[in-house]
């Protein structure tokens, strides 16, 4: 993951900035909000969505809706890395390597026997796209799925990583740990390629930073609430924390252990220089896990999204922005998608959905 050179943004940022305008509004969201799957279908023939709902055939049903939301989520992602070139494609495409950590993940669960009903979980945007993805999934079982993902990858060291990891894996049949190792791989290469990138990568490394951060904040409290229900054997904060945070393991470690939620707010508050502390006050006061992680991802997102505004326009702060807005955008289609599906009421859903404009 080596990033040389000179970063030029300038005609890639200006092809983003003139589709910000096709992102969905938030009164886009209002008229879908009740409408049946097939009201929604007829709605996203109206917008930039409609070749991949052409693509995605002719039934009216939700299997169609989640398809055509991943073609479109995958499409414009990688138009958007075709805007650039040199060591600006190159720090877009370490901002797009998540989707190839988290496909690599999907197919370790899809082949270890967790299957899940439903439409493909993949993001075709990385190197595992095409008849590749297909044929990956269609492997005889783990070892072998494995052994193709690594020799297709086309970054060497994840491969001896993986097949690592994955020996690993065949001693112990901890399925979880697999999963560890592999985002724990991609996390610490990433962060030492984008620090090493120098001002070109700053607003990018901040950004996968305060996510890691994030995601080892929620894994400490969700051991510590398994601890206090008397589980015997959890993994230690040391071997599930995500290297490449900014925040070190001690706050975590100290949080594991604190004795009530305030104490627990007052060490991770104080960690964060208190960018959690109302998030995690609302948390003590509700122990609601599942309410501090959308809160969480709803601020990281609303961040990203700003920065069309606030960021600067010549740097990778426009991709960083693009890429938020779409995945909130294919979110808020997925949730909308479901609640049609399963009759679930609007006032309901209004709630979960993504507003790019703040509400109360």
């Amino acid at each position: 993951m080596r990033i040389l050179g000179e970063a030029d943004f300038g005609y890639g940022n200006a092809r983003l900035r003139a589709r910000r305008s096709d992102l969905l509004s938030d009164a886009d969201y209002e008229r879908l909000l009740g409408e049946d799957v097939a009201g929604l279908l007829g709605a996203l023939e109206q917008t930039r969505y409609a070749p991949d709902l052409e693509a995605s055939g002719r039934r009216e049903s939700l299997a169609r809706l989640h398809e055509t939301i991943s073609r479109h989520l995958s499409r414009s992602l990688q138009q958007m890395r075709s805007f650039y070139a040199d060591r600006a494609r190159s720090l877009v495409e370490a901002m797009l390597s998540r989707f190839d950590v988290d496909n690599i993940v999907t197919v370790l669960r899809a082949q270890s026997g967790k299957k899940r009903e439903g439409p493909d979980p993949l993001v075709r945007v990385g190197w595992m796209t095409g008849p590749l993805a297909r044929e990956i999934l269609r492997q005889d079982g783990l070892a072998a799925s494995v052994d193709l993902l690594a020799r297709s990858t086309p970054d060497r060291d994840q491969g001896a990583a993986l097949r690592a990891a994955f020996a690993e894996y065949e001693r112990t049949e901890d399925l979880a740990a697999l999963e560890r190792a592999v985002f724990a791989d991609h996390a610490a290469r990433l962060s030492a390629s984008l620090a090493s990138a120098g001002s070109a990568a700053r607003t990018l490394l901040r950004f996968g930073r305060r996510e890691i951060d994030e995601r080892n904040l929620l894994v400490a409290l969700r051991l510590r609430d398994a601890q206090a229900a008397g589980a015997e054997a959890e993994t230690p904060p040391a071997a599930t924390r995500l290297p490449g945070g900014a925040v070190p393991l001690a706050p975590f470690r100290d949080a594991l252990n604190a004795p009530t939620s305030a104490a627990v707010v007052a060490k991770l508050a104080r960690a964060s220089h208190g960018r959690w502390q109302a998030p995690l006050d609302r948390w003590a006061a509700s122990s609601d896990l599942s309410a501090l992680e959308r809160e969480l991802e709803r601020r990281r997102t609303a961040d990203a999204i700003a920065l069309f505004v606030a960021g600067d326009p010549l740097a990778i702060d426009v991709p960083i922005a693009f890429m938020a807005a779409k995945r909130a955008e294919a979110r808020n289609l997925r949730l909308l998608g479901e609640a049609a599906a399963r009759g679930i009421d609007s006032q309901s859903i209004r709630r979960e959905l993504f507003w790019r404009e703040a509400r109360a």
